[in-house]
């Protein structure tokens, strides 16, 4: 006669009343701790994912096929300030232009905002200091708000595809005689020794 706990040759523990052996339970524990570290890890890579994809250069549209010429790239600005009186570059000639387009929604022209403030207290006699958004008066006051900064913020009146600005952050170096003397795509520490020698030689032109 076969054992009570046995069938086919197998041993099946007693059932009792909502209890578990002991190597039953750290078995099950175990198993619950291995599918808490996997959860864990696809949690870390979608962060880090995320993080990578904030610090990367935010794609304003897709790349055009051909780019106009340079002035006529820099006639088609057309800005006002955050009270919505109209600006062009036509009204700063004479004095280097620093025009950098950027949103609020991108990490990276948050990122070096603080910089360009840098740059901009060394420069701010020689160089005119511009911050474009294509977002509204208010969305850009309301980051102001929370971030002052004392160069001047712009509403950018057409779209960062009417000007072929294809990645945010892109900074505009313009000299004093209204010609586009750089165009930096991407995140730059204005603050850094080689930017700054680029302002300096951009006054020098």
């Amino acid at each position: 006669m076969p054992h009570p706990f046995h069938r086919n040759g197998i041993f099946v523990p007693p059932r009792s009343s909502g209890t578990v052996s002991v190597p039953a339970e750290r078995y099950l524990c175990r198993k619950n701790a291995i599918m808490m570290y996997r959860i864990i890890f696809v949690i870390f890579l979608a962060i880090v994912a995320i993080v990578a994809s904030c610090n990367a250069p935010k794609k304003a549209t897709q790349v055009p096929e051909n780019r106009p010429p340079l002035d006529e790239r820099l006639a088609k600005i057309t800005m006002t300030d955050l009270e919505g009186k109209p600006l062009s570059l036509s009204d700063f000639a004479g004095k280097p232009v620093f025009l950098n387009f950027w949103a609020t929604w991108c990490g990276p022209c948050v990122s070096e905002m603080k910089s360009i403030e840098l740059a901009s207290q060394q420069f701010k006699n020689d160089i005119v200091f511009l911050a474009a958004s294509s977002e509204t008066p208010a969305q850009i006051q309301a980051y102001l708000k929370k971030n002052p900064f004392s160069f001047k913020f712009v509403q950018l009146k057409v779209s960062y595809l009417d000007v072929y600005v294809v990645k945010l952050p892109t900074t505009f170096l313009i000299n004093g005689k209204g010609e586009l003397e750089s165009e930096e795509e991407g995140f730059r520490d204005w603050n850094d020794p080689g930017n700054l020698e680029k302002l300096k030689s951009l006054v020098k032109k």
